[in-house]
């Protein structure tokens, strides 16, 4: 059985606390086995089940970049303050990159996890990842160069400024 439970149901922004429950008859070693089993499950939930990442992959503190403000706990993101109104994949993606900066993550890796529980995704362009940077950088205004292009290779989250190439000279 699968279940999302809110931690707190009176805040519709709480995380959400995944519930596994297995009924498992017989001795020791079939305990063993379902142990397994749902570590298996949880690994298996957290690549497909958009929102759900591993426990180490969450940043519990709000990020603050130079006015940009980015909570994955609670998944808010704002900037000078306002909240920025991402649609849903919008938000995934951008926690997608956001719980893995400076990590340079494929087209093809954010369409098989962001877009995981949409029927026919594997057969997705990329062009739908670009679409959705493109908007994502849209609303973030001035911060946009957070979300950064890594030609040929897909996008990265740079919490910091992005430093010049060697030898090359400052704008």
């Amino acid at each position: 059985m699968y279940q999302a439970v809110p931690q707190r149901p009176e805040d519709e922004t709480a995380t959400t606390r995944v519930v596994l429950v297995l009924e498992v008859p017989g001795g020791h070693s079939a305990a063993a086995r379902a142990i397994r089993l749902a570590d298996e499950f949880g690994s298996l939930a957290a690549q497909v089940i958009p929102g759900l990442r591993a426990h180490d992959a969450v940043v519990d503190a709000p990020a603050d970049i130079r006015g940009l403000t980015v909570d994955l706990a609670n998944r808010r993101v704002s900037v000078d303050g306002r909240p920025v109104r991402f649609a849903r994949r919008e938000l995934a993606l951008f926690a997608y990159l956001a719980s893995r900066p400076r990590q340079t993550v494929s087209r093809e890796t954010l369409l098989t996890t962001v877009w995981a529980d949409s029927p026919g995704h594997e057969h997705f362009s990329s062009r739908v990842v670009d679409t959705h940077v493109r908007r994502i950088r849209a609303k973030l205004g001035n911060h946009a160069q957070v979300v950064s292009t890594v030609r040929g290779r897909g996008y990265r989250f740079e919490p910091e400024e992005p430093r010049p190439a060697h030898g090359a000279l400052p704008a």
